[in-house]
């Protein structure tokens, strides 16, 4: 009866170390283990291994270097189970030097976060942990962040809510990703710090969410994109659209343009996460299911839609759709989404994606073709062709002796879209009513009314030159191939005599997305 009224940490006291940590902790919680050793110098040492056996050892105590690596071998041992059962990192295996190095990867929390000017989570703020033990405690911080309401108090959430520390990590890697994007000048010019300009700071959004009745919800992936940035500014500034994270495309009177959206009820579970420049096409995330689908709102009634594109069934779609967004943005261009507009991430694949963008020379004049599927307008396929003439500096670059032209300009199309009905040919004048007039570094965007006879340039927006002249159109969608070229007449076509020639454009697919939309 005396050892029964024993407390707990007296009675395991008498246990040798390993038994209590192998056999014992790994049935009690983490929050016990953390009371254990408030109780006793026994249990600090075995939560805390090496580390408390150094310090008596500062005070005089004589413990052997082989107790010493026990107990921290222990304490590692226990830590670790900690980051496996509480924050859901996966249990490594062997032995090896690298064996657990993920479960050592942690991040710094902001107590500051409710400053405008201050995210909850930085990139730059991931570190790696000395140990197990040092790894879960800023997990801890970041969970306690995280579920708690505006009282300060801890509230309990469902499995499905709770934090994993991996999809943090990942979540930390992919705005990494959109942050070397945005300052790298090569790839964006002065539109990658626009955009990173509009992004809000990260926040927990795990207790806005609790207040609306969704504590129970599939919120893991999504409060871990969140945590970083929280959307992005919408509209003008000082005249000015601002660029959304999604980028878009145009094609004849439609204009897509995303951003990344601060989280929006739209009904019931579902939770906007980027809206379409015209409200019509939204990316939702389902709360209660965690399926990411795009929406569509009739352009009549606009109500949601009832047509959605699923990202599979896995509680990280959000994460794994805005992971592939983040790798594709080192294929996309930048340019204007329409002659004299705004700058934008141009989501055709371009010449760095050279499985889905084709590039062609002839006689000095690239043209680089490519296409996406727009399913929200109708699910037909959107190209762009991008045509221009090489600078001295580059490759496949002529002279203009070599090509016999300083400048030449487009006369007429001809395309042959190969799919499982057949081949159809298209032949035209010009490209969109457009007979761009090419030249070394920019071109003039000449229209004609009547057919080639006449010109007048197209208003470029306070006398804007762009090096490559872009044109978009469209297609019926169905999968195959489009290739053709482009016929060309040296000088220009009222210049006199000049040879007409064919500039090729390589064949390009016509495809569906494997996974992902936007």
């Amino acid at each position: 009866m005396s050892k029964l009224s024993t407390p707990l940490s007296a009675s395991l006291d008498d246990l040798p170390n390993a038994i209590v940590a192998a056999s014992i902790l790994p049935f009690v919680t983490t929050t016990d283990w953390l009371n254990f050793r408030l109780q006793s110098r026994k249990f600090y040492e075995i939560v805390h291994g090496h580390d408390v056996g150094a310090a008596l050892q500062g005070f005089g105590h004589d413990v052997g270097a082989t107790q010493q690596q026990n107990e921290d071998e222990e304490s590692k041992a226990l830590w670790r189970l900690a980051l496996v059962r509480d924050y859901r990192f996966e249990q490594q295996k062997g032995d090896g030097e690298d064996d657990g190095s993920l479960m050592y990867q942690t991040i710094r929390c902001n107590p500051d976060h409710d400053d405008e000017m201050n995210p909850f989570l930085s990139t730059s703020d991931v570190f790696t942990a000395s140990t197990a033990f040092i790894s879960w405690k800023h997990w801890r911080k970041i969970d306690i962040c995280l579920h708690r309401d505006e009282h300060g108090q801890q509230f309990d959430v469902s499995p499905s809510a709770q934090l994993v520390g991996p999809y943090f990590l990942r979540a930390a890697s992919l705005w990494r990703k959109i942050e070397q994007f945005c300052s790298d000048e090569s790839l964006t010019g002065d539109l990658g710090p626009m955009i990173q300009s509009t992004l809000h700071p990260g926040v927990p959004f795990g207790r806005s969410l609790v207040e609306e009745g969704y504590q129970d919800g599939k919120l893991s992936a999504f409060k871990a994109v969140y945590s970083f940035y929280a959307g992005q500014s919408l509209g003008d500034r000082d005249g000015m659209v601002l660029p959304g994270l999604f980028g878009g495309y145009n094609v004849y009177d439609h204009l897509s343009h995303s951003c990344w959206s601060s989280p929006e009820v739209l009904t019931g579970s579902k939770v906007v996460v980027t809206k379409d420049v015209n409200d019509l096409k939204l990316t939702v995330f389902d709360v209660e299911s965690g399926d990411l689908g795009i929406y569509f709102r009739s352009t009549r009634s606009r109500t949601p839609g009832t047509k959605a594109v699923r990202y599979g069934n896995n509680d990280d779609q959000i994460l794994r759709w805005f992971e592939n967004h983040a790798n594709l943005l080192q294929t996309y261009s930048v340019g204007r989404l329409t002659p004299g507009g705004f700058k934008s991430i141009l989501r055709y694949p371009s010449v760095n994606d050279p499985t889905n963008c084709s590039r062609a020379v002839t006689r000095g004049v690239e043209v680089v073709a490519s296409s996406i599927y727009a399913v929200e307008i109708g699910g037909i396929f959107v190209f762009s062709i991008r045509m221009r003439m090489l600078r001295p500096e580059e490759p496949d670059y002529m002279s203009p002796e070599e090509r016999g032209f300083d400048t030449c300009q487009l006369v007429s199309r001809y395309w042959r879209i190969t799919h499982e009905g057949g081949v159809e040919e298209v032949r035209g004048a010009g490209v969109v009513g457009n007979y761009p007039l090419l030249r070394e570094g920019d071109h003039e965007s000449l229209v004609s009314d009547d057919g080639g006879r006449t010109f007048h340039e197209e208003d470029s927006g306070e006398g804007i030159r762009e090096e490559y002249f872009s044109y978009q159109s469209c297609t019926d969608g169905e999968e195959g191939s489009m290739e053709g070229y482009l016929q060309f007449k040296a000088g220009s076509i009222l210049g006199g005599a000049g040879e007409v020639f064919d500039v090729r454009v390589a064949p390009f697919p016509l495809k569906f997305p494997q996974c992902y939309q936007y």
